[in-house]
């Protein structure tokens, strides 16, 4: 069985480094980690909140995107993530008979492939495939020329993840170990949701 995770918010907790790097470029911790967070998963976007929150006009939101997508990647935030807890034993069960591999919208194959090494799971993935903001999870799919069916799963926190899988005919599996609310994800209508990963049956 081929076996398709997201990256953030699926193998890892990139929670940290987002709510970070949204303080530093606000320049403010006027909004707590949770509060942050409870809004995100409510399903406002970062530019909600600069809207609402802080009153940004949509200069000033155009240029928080702009150093957003410049800083999200580098080596100094992304040592912020962590594995979800318990992932890389179950990844380490799952990949003796399932092909594993990982689609995520990330800009740099680089940076992906150094930090999954770096967290010590890389080696269980037989391909890494990184959108790299170029293409989507559908395009870059379809382009890996992997033969997906209803017998193969794709696992991953967001709407989109559900709707890629879908596209392919595959079984999805939405956690909520990322960044949508159970009643968000439902919009969706994956064939499962679970908490986090390391609770399939696989």
């Amino acid at each position: 069985m081929k076996i398709i995770f997201d990256l953030d918010g699926t193998l890892i907790c990139s929670k940290k480094r987002l709510y970070k790097l949204f303080c530093d470029l606000v320049k403010s911790k006027e909004l707590g980690f949770d509060e942050y967070w409870n809004l995100k998963f409510m399903g406002n976007t970062n530019q909600d909140i600069l809207k609402n929150r802080f009153n940004y006009s949509l200069v000033e939101i155009t240029e928080f995107i702009d150093h957003w997508m410049i800083n999200i990647e580098s080596d100094t935030y992304l040592k912020m993530d962590s594995l979800i807890p318990g992932v890389a034993d179950f990844l380490d069960k799952i990949s003796q008979n399932n092909e594993l591999y990982i689609c995520t919208a990330r800009q740099s194959i680089s940076q992906v492939t150094e930090q999954l090494a770096d967290l010590g799971i890389l080696v269980f993935f037989r391909n890494v495939y990184v959108t790299e903001q170029k293409r989507t999870k559908i395009q870059l799919l379809i382009d890996s020329g992997l033969d997906l069916s209803e017998n193969d799963l794709f696992i991953g926190d967001t709407g989109h993840d559900i709707l890629t899988g879908k596209e392919f005919g595959m079984t999805t599996i939405a956690v909520l170990s990322g960044f949508m609310s159970e009643a968000k994800l439902e919009l969706y209508t994956p064939d499962y949701i679970v908490n986090d990963i390391t609770v399939l049956e696989i």
